[in-house]
């Protein structure tokens, strides 16, 4: 049985959020509501966490689509995809940077807008297939914590880890030279990390301080060993107060 997916329709024009909303419910899936505006978006994403956002650019309120999806990133990491009758490269810019899962430009056909939620969700389906348990312990003040890995179970040294990364629904936590995807959502994980070690340095990105091995302020990239991770304006000031702590 196809697993359905709970979307929320962020779109102004009515005619096209009706046929949004008759395609998403002819294929299965499950519509949160639809919205016109940046600030009724704002308020459902709080109440109830989508699995996708199909986001109109030229919506109602204080808010554009893009800056709508900023904002959302802020927070949590939702997939979205932008279905907008805008073409110039600005646009497409603005677009880029939100690092969105996909973009749909008007018109498009109904068949166009159903293989791209099909492969958000496909993409969904494959995690479902390879990601690990956590144990549901508390991790603050332990060494240590288990993942369930298929018909084993993995130790990890919380000392190990290097980085945690957001991937929509799951975590990738990130060793020296192994990484482990995990349903639970970087959010939640910051929550059960012990503060100070672990930081949150970019809205996809924690990284465990001590695992540090320089940053690079001018291109804004942490390294961890052979790896890097950005670091976002938005994380920079208390990047920069927990070094203070560590001279």
């Amino acid at each position: 049985m196809q697993a359905s997916y709970k979307i929320l329709v962020v779109e102004d024009e009515e005619l096209m959020a009706d046929r949004i909303e008759m395609l998403i419910e002819k294929t299965g899936h499950q519509l949160i509501q639809v919205v016109d505006n940046s600030e009724d978006a704002l308020q459902v994403v709080s109440r109830i966490t989508p699995d996708l956002i199909l986001m109109d650019i030229n919506i109602e309120g204080e808010y554009d689509g893009i800056e709508l999806a900023d904002l959302i990133n802020e927070k949590q990491s939702i997939p979205i995809i932008f279905v907008t009758s805008l073409h110039d490269d600005r646009t497409f810019r603005r677009i880029s940077r939100t690092n969105p899962i996909g973009y749909i430009s008007k018109p498009f056909t109904d068949i166009q807008l159903q293989r791209s939620i099909e492969l958000v969700f496909s993409h969904f389906n494959k995690k479902e297939n390879q990601h690990f348990e956590l144990d549901a312990g508390q991790l603050e003040n332990q060494e240590y914590f288990f993942i369930k890995k298929g018909g084993s179970i993995d130790k990890i040294l919380i000392s190990d880890i290097h980085y945690l990364e957001a991937d929509g629904r799951y975590c990738i936590i990130g060793l020296e030279s192994k990484k482990y995807l995990i349903r639970q959502p970087l959010k939640e994980m910051l929550q059960r990390l012990a503060r100070g070690q672990f930081l949150q340095v970019h809205r996809s990105y924690i990284v465990n301080m001590e695992k540090v091995s320089s940053i690079n302020l001018e291109d804004q990239v942490i390294h961890l060993g052979k790896t890097n991770v950005p670091l976002s304006r938005r994380e920079k000031d208390q990047v920069m107060k927990r070094l203070n702590l560590l001279k």
